[in-house]
């Protein structure tokens, strides 16, 4: 399988960091073919300057994701939650990366959008210092509906798997060790 990587935390030593090197680990060692981004070496404007009123030109690295996306049948996407939501630079990253005509199509003659990356699946992976019944009772998974949902399902992602590692800041390292090899797991065979 054809796997796109993309780490969203800024600290690639951080837990976050070990759950993402050793999912890419696993699933190269069960022969998948994996491409990794760090998303916070990457150059480009997070911002979409116009809005949508006109295409803003991708810079080199989001050229590069881009293909990824198109190249991958799977795409595993790490981040920490931070006040409730994704880091702000991934926001920025889907804003600039996955807008119109390269990831969904509406036609105004078709009140239907085109879904254009359908035929691929995806795996959320989560770490936060909150508890995940606190994520879901508090925050009503407020960065899992808007990643799952109103992003990647909404470009035609499917299945999309959600892994959440909650309470981070109190997990001893026999339970870091055990998140860590659940999450290869789930590398060896997405």
């Amino acid at each position: 399988m054809r796997i796109y990587v993309l780490f969203a935390h800024p600290d690639p030593e951080s837990f976050n960091g070990q759950l993402a090197a050793g999912y890419c680990s696993a699933a190269i060692a069960a022969g998948h073919e994996v491409r990794r981004q760090d998303l916070f070496e990457l150059e480009f404007d997070p911002i979409l300057r116009l809005g949508l009123r006109a295409v803003q030109p991708l810079e080199v690295d989001l050229i590069a994701a881009r293909a990824n996306l198109d190249w991958c049948q799977h795409f595993v996407l790490f981040y920490p939650v931070w006040w409730g939501n994704v880091p702000a630079v991934l926001k920025g990253f889907f804003d600039r990366a996955l807008y119109s005509e390269i990831t969904y199509h509406h036609d105004v003659d078709d009140p239907s959008w085109s879904k254009m990356l359908e035929g691929r699946s995806a795996h959320i992976i989560t770490t936060s210092d909150a508890p995940e019944a606190w994520l879901k009772a508090h925050n009503r998974d407020s960065d899992i509906s808007a990643v799952r949902r109103g992003t990647l399902e909404f470009c035609g992602m499917k299945p999309v798997k959600v892994t959440r590692v909650g309470g981070v800041k109190d997990l001893d390292i026999k339970a870091r060790e055990k998140w860590i090899k659940r999450v290869a797991r789930h590398g060896a065979a997405p």
